[in-house]
This record gives C-alpha cells, sequence and structure tokens, in this order.
C-alpha cells in the first residue's frame, strides 16, 4: 500500500515534527486503502497506471467487458474528490471533512523522554548497558472526518460499492489502520439520493469516517554523560578469595577522551 503524495515543507524537519496525520495522511491512506481493496474485486476492478492513479483509458471501441478478464481500463474510479480530468462512473470520491485537535493529556505529554541505550565493552569482554536520554516528546491528538462519496449510474452498482466500502473499513482493513496509526470509529452511513445528469440519472450516496489519529514532536537533547566509572575487583579464582580485603582500583574516563583515544 502507498500514496501518490509527499509532504513538501522543510518545517516538520526544522521544528522536529515526526508525525502529524491531520489531513494529507489520512486521506492519502483510505485512498489506498480503498484502491488496494477494490483491485482484488473482478466486477468492480481498480486498475491502476504507470504512476498509481485511476486508469482511465479512452474508452472508444474497446469491450464493454473491458477490465472485467484484464487490466485494459479500470471499471471503478477512486481518487480525491474536485478531480480534474474527465468524467468516470462508478466513482468513489474521497475528502477531508474538518479535524479538531484532542490532547491526550492536559501538559500535552511533555513529561515524556525517549532513550537510546549504548553498549559499552572492555577489553576483558565486559560489557555495561547505558540507558541515555535522547529527546524529549510531546504528543497530542486528531479527531476528524473523511467522507467517502459513491456515485454511480445505477441503483444496484451504487448500493454495492456502499456495502463493500463499510465492511473495508469496519472489519476488513481495521487492524491495518491501527497499525499505521489511523483509527476508524463508527462509520455513518447517510441517506441515498440522486441528480438528473444530462440525459441519465446519477446516483449518489456517502459514508462519513470519524477518524482519530495522533501528532508527535520529539525534541532532541544533548549528550549529558560525561564519564563512565569502571569498578575493577581482584579475586583469587582459585582460592576463591581476595588476595587484599576490599582492594578496588576505581578509574574514570571520559568520552571526550575515549574519542580522541580511538
Amino acid at each position: 500500500m502507498s500514496t501518490n503524495n509527499l509532504f513538501k515543507s522543510d518545517l516538520n524537519s526544522i521544528y522536529n515534527i515526526i508525525q502529524s496525520s491531520m489531513i494529507v495522511y489520512p486521506k492519502e491512506i483510505i485512498i489506498a486503502t480503498l484502491r488496494d481493496y477494490f483491485s482484488k474485486d473482478s466486477y468492480y476492478h481498480f486498475v491502476k497506471d504507470q504512476w498509481g492513479f485511476a486508469n482511465t483509458t479512452d474508452h472508444t471501441d474497446i469491450p464493454l467487458d473491458a477490465g472485467l478478464y484484464d487490466d485494459t481500463t479500470t471499471r471503478l474510479f477512486i481518487g480525491e474528490n474536485y478531480r480534474q480530468d474527465g468524467i468516470f462512473y462508478p466513482a468513489i470520491l474521497v475528502k477531508n471533512n474538518g479535524s479538531r485537535s484532542i490532547p491526550i493529556s492536559i501538559n500535552r505529554e511533555k513529561g515524556s523522554v525517549k532513550y537510546s541505550q549504548i553498549i559499552y565493552e572492555d577489553s576483558c569482554g565486559h560489557q555495561t548497558l547505558v540507558r541515555n536520554p535522547k529527546s524529549l516528546v510531546t504528543a497530542g491528538a486528531w479527531e476528524g472526518q473523511i467522507i467517502v462519496e459513491v456515485q454511480t449510474r445505477s441503483l444496484r452498482a451504487r448500493d454495492d460499492l456502499v456495502e463493500l466500502i463499510a465492511m473495508c473499513f469496519t472489519e476488513i482493513n481495521f487492524e491495518t489502520l491501527v497499525d499505521i496509526g489511523l483509527i476508524i470509529k463508527p462509520i455513518q452511513i447517510g441517506a441515498p439520493s440522486e441528480i438528473d445528469d444530462r440525459n441519465d440519472k446519477l446516483f449518489k450516496q456517502s459514508l462519513t469516517l470519524d477518524i482519530r489519529t495522533e501528532w508527535r514532536r520529539e525534541i532532541p537533547i544533548s549528550t549529558i554523560i560525561d564519564a563512565i566509572t569502571f569498578t575493577i575487583s581482584f579475586q583469587d579464582i582459585l582460592h576463591n578469595q581476595s588476595p587484599a580485603h576490599n582492594i578496588t582500583v576505581n578509574t574514570e574516563t571520559s568520552i571526550f577522551d575515549t574519542i580522541l583515544n580511538t
């Protein structure tokens, strides 16, 4: 599963924002999920072109069953609303319907610290695991809605697609979306409608997906470990006794000295 858009701004990297899935990511993931889901179907078969978009070819002089047993053309358009190219039905159009900020905690998880683990080993093979603070973490959540609108030329196609989409997000792909950071809350299905479209009818129905995602910021912490202390105890292994009671040697080596000597 992949999306077609990349986030082009530098501000996320400048301010150490590693996750901010409010509009772009949820919408693209919903579209990518639907495309992957319907690409497995034979009748409502989604076919993508070399760029990953719906393969809406010119249908002049091609068979009526094109795309049913091959990938000549897509039999279903799936993409964003307000599309620029020619009309293609049946269609599944996806758009964002707004979001709001939901704090996880009153201080936005400001007290959280992310640690890195470093293993230090001496020449005798002794190892020490040191946990080093890596970054300060702040986090929160977004809750909003994604509108999935179905547009078809027939009543049966509209009803079929609405049911299939509802099962896609209610059960089939629910756990997959949770794993990638997008929770689909209970789905609302609106009333069906129809409008006149030139000399034909256009049948429409919308599904509202209540979603929850998270944002996360990790602010790097400068290295705070100045020195590591090693304590060496002398022991007579053969006689299981210390050659001199309570004799130890304490040595301090700074990280700066270690770097210079390597």
